[in-house]
């Protein structure tokens, strides 16, 4: 049990920014003094040992110039049809602008135009059912086909068109299937509520 703990206690220690922070500490500006590899072994919630800490701090400089190398190569060059069918793809599935424009070597704001261009709904900062984003301009559609696609604003969710209502005169209401991991379950929402996601085909993106 000691050791799951241990085990549990370094992998939410050793985060990038952690290693970082300790990097900094070790190899402080001039005139400061440095930490002692013991505290930095402590920083990290790992057991003092120097050829493992020397080994984790070379590992992490070596990725972090990697990846710089990387982004520098890539600054400046457009998007490819895979960028964008990645960023698209992934971002519908629930993966932060974040997480996809490190996977890409690329900046948030290369990310986010994509999406922006593409007419992708994108998710609320923060969570409110009853004030959903509004539905891109390019994605509005007023009828949509069952087992069609969609995008639930409310929900923040792709989602699947189940069944159709109609409230005579007040639009169009479909119960929808929320296949986000979060949702998993069945929904009645309004069509004005619902981004079309059609378009996306088009780019090679599979939903």
């Amino acid at each position: 049990m000691a050791t799951k703990k241990r085990t549990q206690l370094e992998t939410e220690r050793m985060t990038d920014a952690n290693i970082e922070r300790v990097i900094k500490l070790l190899e402080p500006e001039p005139g400061t003094k440095a930490i002692s590899k013991k505290d930095a072994c402590q920083v990290l919630g790992m057991a003092y040992n120097t050829a493992r800490l020397d080994k984790l701090l070379e590992e992490f400089k070596a990725k972090q110039a990697r990846t710089a190398q990387r982004r520098a190569e890539l600054r400046g060059k457009p998007a490819s049809t895979g960028d964008i069918q990645y960023c698209i793809t992934e971002y519908l599935r629930g993966t932060s602008i974040e997480e996809i424009a490190n996977n890409l070597y690329r900046g948030s704001q290369f990310v986010r135009r994509i999406l922006e261009d593409n007419a992708v709904p994108l998710r609320s900062i923060s969570y409110d059912y009853f004030r959903p984003q509004l539905v891109p301009e390019n994605a509005v559609q007023e009828t949509f086909a069952l087992g069609e696609r969609v995008y639930s604003m409310r929900y923040d969710s792709v989602a699947r068109i189940d069944s159709e209502q109609n409230t005579h005169g007040h639009g169009m209401v479909y119960r929808v299937w929320l296949l986000a991991e979060k949702w998993q379950q069945f929904a009645y929402t309004a069509a004005y509520d619902l981004a079309s996601l059609e378009h996306l085909k088009a780019l090679g993106v599979k939903l």
